[in-house]
């Protein structure tokens, strides 16, 4: 498996109704101070590079101007204060690239239904955290999107279950590891064929001709009716 465990949310995407999101972002200010309270709640960036990373998204004008809560850094204790956006450009860097810090961008769309489209147009996710009773929805969302995993109404929790595959897709990684997957992941599948002396099929040397060719055709086509009356002369 390649990458790293980086299932968190790092975009949330609402139905835009401007008193549902402004309800939503009081909720998420009013759980970003609880979880903070004291300084000791607060982990700090790993280092420099990464703050200084971080710290970039931020300074980008239009990316400022989207920030609804927090944004503010401490380069000396290598600290950002939990940080929520609200429809940053889409072509930003933060909406480009993967984040890895306390910065929440939120996109509001239409219709709930119009964040299949918005996450397709995205590199692939590594997880897709889906809240909705909707179960047509939830089909939707399993059959229109690609992702590494899918969770419905509730996040990173499928990390811890041993029975379920972990890993991503396309440019967010490749291989599944967890129980069984793992053991199938690190393990070299060998091929091996058998087949005896008593039968030799001379279709499958030179030189060629129509009835050769057309002997092969029904080989790759799995064919074997064809084939056999083929051999048997009873077709050409």
């Amino acid at each position: 498996a390649h990458g790293m465990y980086t299932t968190y949310i790092f975009r949330l995407l609402l139905e835009h109704a401007l008193i549902f999101v402004s309800l939503k972002i009081e909720l998420l200010k009013s759980t970003v101070k609880r979880f903070t309270a004291t300084p000791e709640c607060m982990a700090k960036i790993l280092n420099t590079k990464h703050f200084q990373r971080l710290s970039n998204f931020l300074d980008d004008d239009r990316v400022a101007r989207s920030v609804v809560h927090g944004g503010s850094v401490n380069q000396k204790t290598l600290t950002i204060e939990p940080t929520i956006l609200l429809n940053p450009p889409l072509d930003s860097d933060i909406m480009t690239e993967e984040i890895f810090g306390p910065l929440l961008p939120i996109i509001t769309v239409k219709k709930i239904e119009d964040t299949i489209k918005f996450v397709t147009s995205m590199q692939k996710p590594l997880a897709i955290y889906a809240f909705t009773k909707n179960e047509k929805l939830k089909h939707r969302i399993i059959n229109e999107t690609s992702s590494g995993s899918i969770t419905f109404n509730d996040a990173t929790v499928q990390y811890v279950v041993e029975g379920l595959p972990f890993g991503g897709v396309g440019q967010s990684g490749f291989g599944q590891y967890h129980g069984k997957y793992s053991f199938e992941l690190f393990s070299n599948k060998k091929a091996v064929f058998k087949r005896s002396f008593l039968i030799e099929f001379m279709f499958r040397y030179p030189p060629w001709d129509d009835s050769k060719i057309g002997m092969l055709r029904h080989v790759f086509n799995t064919n074997y009716i064809l084939l056999l009356l083929g051999l048997l002369g009873l077709r050409r």
